[in-house]
């Protein structure tokens, strides 16, 4: 499986096949980025995966998926969205699909809102940061898929959130 990931806009080739059994639920992969080869053993967690490198160096990584084949990643110290196959999500010329309706952002996990970022009546643009939120001893800055105007602010700063909790509503 070949795709391409595209992470604070620089775009990586990657290459995935298996070794062995390996199959959905984990196994042994050789991953090729922009040509480099690594063999990893992965497994799926109930966050997202654990994967464990040539020379015991183990990474676990929280995944969460957003909308336009984008993902939310969690690892130690660090928060990214990756953008999966983006030339796939990009609309075609002249057409809009994404300009109409309500954004909703949930909570991608359980934590504490930190900050509200927005207030009610604010116009945000794509990707701005609408709320930050604590999880797993992590601050994660959630942001809007696309321009709007904030409609509902459904969270107040410091409440603890389950998984899926609408937080913000963006029109």
């Amino acid at each position: 499986m070949t795709f391409e990931i595209d992470i604070g806009g620089r775009v990586r080739k990657v290459a995935v096949e298996p070794i062995g059994e390996a199959g959905p639920a984990g196994g042994r992969f050789r991953v090729l980025v922009d040509g480099v080869p690594r063999e990893v053993d992965a497994r799926q967690t109930d966050l997202g995966l654990s994967l464990l490198q040539e020379g015991g160096r183990s990474v676990d990584a929280a995944v969460t998926p957003r909308a336009g084949g984008e993902w939310l990643v969690d690892l130690p110290h660090v928060t990214v969205s990756a953008v999966v196959d983006g030339r796939r999500f990009r609309r075609e010329e002249g057409r809009d699909d994404t300009a109409s309706g309500l954004q909703r952002l949930t909570a991608p996990m359980p934590g504490r809102v930190v900050r509200i970022l927005v207030r009610e009546g604010d116009q945000v643009e794509a990707r701005q940061g609408l709320v930050v939120v604590e999880a797993m001893k992590m601050e994660n800055e959630l942001a809007a898929t696309r321009a709007g105007r904030v409609k509902e602010i459904a969270i107040t700063e410091g409440a603890s959130v389950e998984s899926g909790r609408l937080l913000v509503v963006v029109e």
